[in-house]
């Protein structure tokens, strides 16, 4: 699947690459280099909770839960 840099961003130091999503809302929450999917996910629930003026605290409640939905195990679902 190829990536839009626009869409995340990476972080290639220390010895992990860390994956961050783009969307001011969640840039500054971090990623696996596997978890590249989720952020993703991140940043275009981010793009559509901001353009129906949901607050990026919001955001920050109610993606966890849609992950569990999905039954993701990632540390970002607990």
């Amino acid at each position: 699947m190829k990536i839009d840099n626009s869409i995340v961003n990476f972080d290639y130091s220390g010895d992990k690459k860390k994956v961050f999503p783009a969307h001011p809302y969640v840039s500054n929450w971090q990623f696996d280099e596997n978890e590249i999917n989720e952020a993703t996910l991140a940043h275009f629930m981010a793009v559509v909770a901001e353009k129906n003026g949901l607050s990026n605290n919001e955001i920050s409640h109610v993606f966890p839960i849609v992950l569990r939905i999905l039954k993701s195990d990632i540390p970002w679902s607990k």
